[in-house]
């Protein structure tokens, strides 16, 4: 398996100097506010992934420094403040994580390696990765209330760039060289009629290959929907038609030389939807005039994971980046993408996002915690993006410790108090991701840390006495089942299946009752303990000064945390 190790950014749109994003093979989760840098991160990631089917020219043009004069710096991403004389680049280094080989890919004006034919680790990766952000969402339902929806701009915008096939993007294999003009003599008239109908025949091929993609988006739309957005019920249903097509007269005016309106009327991807009421289908033709944001949202989210679904590669090497996807919901809508995109249950159908590193960007601080929260540091690393908006420097970046970490580092410190408090967050953390780790119980609101241990050590009790009913309610006459007390292996009046019964319920017994005064017992205790603890560390009275017991109970608590983590995650 192969993962990103690090990203490296320099002078490269928001950022200044050289940043290390330091991922570690882990997923990772930013917060920063509108303008902090988290789209240059999405875009850097996006450029050096598309660089690797493209030429050197096409890869150049982006690290080039801006002229007015010089229209072939016009599409430069170079930050504008740095000295034209320092260099631009944008780096990752990919860790094999059974070898520990590590690789370094590059981008920029002079050096370029991620395009070569004998190194195709950042093809496969670009073939294999995807890419979405919040203007999908945006520009998904902006229509006017009159017209039916038109997903042409959104597919041309959003979708098409950043699904791949062979070794380009469907966008560029749309334009690319069959779209861009119609067949010319040298003095640019219209060819003849017979080289017009195969031409015409080349474009009836694109136009069947688009509605195939089409029909496998919308029925993986239509799945997603219905089994991770509704529990298999039928409530909404999906038809995508493509209506307007490429003609031989839209192509001869250089369409893709003119503005994306143009293209909007000559080309048309419609939507519709259907509800199921009453036991019936009812068609909607103009979904954004009829159904709700959060409806409309998870239209969008399921069309794009349905066009995800179209290409899923078997490669190991894939990334998944996420940019404010989100922020059109209300945090319970959000919660059920989050554990969608999680897999927060394990699903088998949803084991593809599974094989993602996950990078997730957002500008919500409440998203970003309710992430940080139902994920663990082992898996995830996360960073603050900070900027100040009335100057022109590079954004501030800093790794987020979890509450464990600034626990620890509070007390090397000898800051008690803040070290406590860490505690407790660590261990309202912990015991809430034990409740709930299908992240199911959001809704119902806070719960002190009494509430949380109280209802942990309830929900043990419940899953001693769930596992007992499971193992031991076996199909046996009562009359045999006491059997188990004797000598049952040599009772000539029980068969040997019931003999083989029993041996079996007698060896589940034996490692039920280690399992119990093994695991769960010491679940319990640990339990017990947090509360103990740290009701006495987080009292005001024991910090006082340099109190030695409470420095060592202090410790004491840091090791309780680990151990309640380890073993509740048992």
């Amino acid at each position: 398996m192969k993962r990103i190790k690090d990203i490296r950014i320099k002078n490269f749109k928001a950022f200044q100097e050289e940043q290390v994003l330091d991922l570690e093979g882990k997923n990772v989760l930013v917060y920063g506010s509108n303008g902090s840098g988290k789209s240059s991160v999405f875009w850097a990631l996006y450029t050096l992934l598309q660089s690797s089917i493209k030429e050197d020219a096409d890869i150049q043009k982006y690290f080039k420094d801006f002229a007015e004069s010089d229209t072939g710096t016009h599409q430069t991403l170079k930050n504008v403040f740095v000295d034209p004389a320092e260099d631009a680049y944008i780096k990752i280094t990919t860790l094999d994580t059974e070898t520990e080989h590590e690789q370094v890919h590059t981008i920029s004006h002079d050096t370029i390696n991620t395009n070569e034919d004998t190194d195709t680790l950042i093809q496969e990766l670009n073939l294999a990765s995807d890419f979405i952000n919040y203007k999908l969402l945006h520009n998904f339902y902006r229509g006017s209330h009159k017209q039916e929806v038109n997903l042409w701009p959104v597919f041309e915008r959003d979708i098409f760039p950043f699904l791949t096939e062979g070794t380009q993007n469907w966008l560029s294999d749309i334009i690319m060289p069959l779209t861009q003009d119609v067949p010319r003599t040298p003095s640019g008239k219209v060819v003849s009629q017979n080289r017009k109908a195969h031409y015409e025949s080349q474009l009836e091929n694109l136009n069947d290959k688009l509605t195939q993609l089409l029909s496998e988006i919308e029925t993986n739309a239509n799945a997603f929907l219905k089994d991770h957005f509704f529990e298999g019920r039928d409530v909404i249903r999906l038809k995508i038609t493509y209506n307007k097509k490429f003609k031989f007269d839209d192509v001869r005016c250089k369409m893709w030389d003119k503005s994306p309106d143009y293209r909007k009327e000559r080309l048309s991807i419609g939507l519709q939807s259907e509800i199921f009421e009453n036991g019936r289908w009812i068609n909607i033709k103009r979904i954004q005039s009829f159904l709700n944001e959060a409806q409309l949202t998870r239209i969008a989210i399921a069309i794009r994971i349905g066009a995800l679904r179209t290409r899923v590669q078997s490669t190991q090497y894939k990334i998944l980046v996420l940019d404010d996807m989100l922020i059109s919901l209300d945090m319970s809508n959000r919660m059920d993408v989050v554990r969608i995109i999680l897999n927060k249950e394990g699903k088998e159908s949803l084991e593809y996002f599974d094989e993602f590193q996950k990078i997730i960007l957002t500008h919500d601080k409440a998203f970003f915690n309710l992430i940080q929260r139902n994920t663990d540091d082992e898996d995830w690393v996360y960073y603050k993006f900070t900027k100040d908006q009335d100057k022109n420097e590079s954004p501030k970046v800093r790794e987020d410790e979890s509450h464990l970490q600034k626990a620890i580092k509070y007390f090397s410190e000898d800051e008690f108090e803040n070290s406590g408090n860490e505690l407790r967050k660590e261990a309202e953390k912990i015991l809430n991701h034990f409740l709930d780790p299908d992240m199911k119980k959001m809704k119902e609101g806070f719960a002190s840390l009494g509430s949380q241990i109280h209802n942990s050590i309830d929900h043990i009790n419940k899953s001693k006495y769930k596992k007992f009913k499971e193992e031991f309610l076996v199909e046996l006459p009562i009359e045999k089942l006491r059997k188990i007390r004797t000598d049952y292996q040599t009772d000539s009046s029980l068969s040997e299946e019931e003999k083989s019964k029993l041996i079996d319920l007698n060896t589940k017994i034996l490692n039920f009752l280690i399992e119990i005064n093994e695991t769960n017992h010491r679940k319990e205790e640990l339990l017990t303990q947090t509360k103990e603890i740290l009701d006495r560390v987080m009292n005001p009275a024991s910090h006082a000064g340099d109190n030695p017991l409470y420095r060592s109970e202090l410790k004491d608590a840091i090791e309780l945390m680990k151990n309640l983590r380890n073993h509740l995650n048992e």
